[in-house]
């Protein structure tokens, strides 16, 4: 009964997400802000029993262990914001609110059995999981043909990916004899790294790996889904799923593979250097804000994949630092432009002209959010480049890590494009006032100012907590 007790948080979850499925059968009349609030609590008592439940294993296939708290943490932290950016966002209400909520649970579902996932095929369940609710909510709003769009390139690449992930993990069964990770991990030790099929395998892990965390040249299907996908799906896709991508490959790689580390590490260096210029390249023409931040998110999982590169403790606590500060700086960026969008109807950079006159708290928020992706000290987004880039270089991996300031430098060039149609540009003649921002959307932008300011000036807490979780993964 005890190992029972480690999946109270999935528990719980899929309780609340069957009142999410089931409140408009049973109360047609429920309004939405009730649903909400349900919802909400339903996600508070989740993070309770996650930090509550004691640690474990269950089956041999499930772990319950700090670095998969750390993980669910920070999904239930994007959720709930979410759910508040999502409040009063009208476009929504094309489709029901409740299945809104229904599918942002399920997908937060199986991202908790990535978390905790410790076998191949629960991982891939738990990645399939996450990944096509988020696939149905990019195509929430069928009257736009961007929406549609959007979302039929990013359910037939998705469905490519999940091949190829499929068939690498099937080669390395087929190498190693077992789904298990620390199995898997002793058979590599044992002499089966060297297997021709192995290295195949993890190519092909490696590819579809690439797609989940958004690493060119899989990228493709990221700028049409951001763009066509209701902003808070957006800010959900930006945030949970690319947390998601980079927990499901720190459990397979260091846990399972780190036998072979010699060729993914080579492998994903190239790949976050390429991931890095490309994304910060395509920036910089673009007109659309949701694309320019598709292509910066782009930019960030090349940082990101810095810490996968590094593999010892710091990189990885590094690596987590930097999800969790890239949580409240893209989400405080994206409640600005469910704000803007929300009063003017426009994502076009054109739209912020002059915002700085129009709301000098959003142009504030926007400013530091844009500044810390850019790396700018005091913020959040300085102190986890920081941190990231020390446990790089502290590996070797010099080059990577000019490369990667270099590209902090050029990612400046396009978030001064927007900071200046914010101070700089004038209003455009007969501009209406905007509107009061609904309080469930000015508690967001409170929350991620916070985190932008605390996580940047006083990094302590997290840093500790990150280091304390990655290191009894495999050290």
């Amino acid at each position: 009964m005890s190992q029972w007790m480690l999946l109270l948080p999935e528990c719980v979850l899929t309780i609340f997400l069957g009142v999410a499925l089931t409140a408009d059968l049973v109360l047609p009349a429920l309004p939405r802000r009730v649903l909400a609030l349900l919802v909400l609590l339903g996600l508070a008592v989740t993070a309770a029993c996650v930090w509550w439940t004691p640690a474990g294993e269950f089956g041999g296939v499930f772990l319950n262990d700090g670095f998969g708290r750390f993980a669910k943490t920070i999904v239930l932290a994007a959720a709930a914001l979410v759910v508040l950016c999502a409040w009063d966002f009208d476009l929504v209400w094309l489709r029901p609110w409740n299945e809104f909520l229904f599918l942002l649970l399920a997908s937060v579902l199986g991202m908790f059995f990535i978390a905790s996932g410790r076998e191949l095929v629960l991982l891939y369940v738990g990645l399939e999981l996450a990944t096509f609710p988020i696939v149905l909510l990019t195509a929430y709003q069928p009257a736009d043909p961007k929406s549609a769009e959007g979302g039929l390139k990013f359910l037939i690449l998705a469905a490519l990916a999940s091949a190829v992930l499929l068939f690498g993990l099937s080669l390395i069964y087929a190498a190693t004899g077992t789904t298990q990770l620390t199995v898997l991990s002793e058979r590599l030790h044992q002499g089966a790294a060297s297997s021709p099929l192995l290295l195949m395998g993890l190519l092909f892990l490696l590819a579809g790996l690439g797609f989940k965390i958004v690493l060119a040249p899989f990228h493709t299907w990221a700028p049409d889904a951001y763009e066509g996908a209701p902003t808070p799906v957006t800010v959900f896709m930006s945030v949970a799923s690319k947390t998601a991508g980079f927990v499901l490959a720190v459990r397979i790689l260091s846990v399972g593979l780190p036998a072979v580390r010699g060729t993914w590490g080579a492998v994903l260096a190239v790949l976050a250097a390429v991931t890095m210029t490309l994304g910060n390249l395509a920036a910089i023409p673009q007109q659309n804000i949701k694309r320019l931040l598709a292509y910066s998110s782009i930019a960030q999982a090349g940082y990101m994949v810095m810490g996968l590169v590094a593999f010892k403790p710091l990189g990885l606590s590094a690596l987590l630092y930097y999800l969790a500060a890239y949580l409240f700086t893209n989400v405080a960026a994206f409640a600005v432009v469910i704000a803007l969008e929300r009063a003017t109807g426009s994502v076009e950079i054109e739209a912020y002209y002059g915002l700085a006159e129009r709301s000098p708290r959003l142009a504030l928020l926007m400013l530091l959010a844009l500044l810390s992706l850019a790396g700018i000290p005091p913020l959040a987004g300085f102190t986890a480049k920081f941190y990231l880039f020390a446990a790089v270089y502290g590996q070797g991996y010099i080059w990577l890590v000019v490369l990667a300031v270099l590209n902090s430098a050029l990612s400046l060039y396009y978030y001064l494009r927007v900071i200046r149609a914010i101070y700089i540009h004038q209003p455009e003649e007969n501009t209406p006032p905007l509107p009061s921002t609904p309080w469930p959307l000015s508690l967001v932008m409170a929350v991620t100012l916070l985190g932008i300011l605390l996580l940047g000036v006083y990094p302590g807490p997290i840093v500790e907590a990150a280091r304390v979780v990655v290191g009894p993964l495999w050290f």
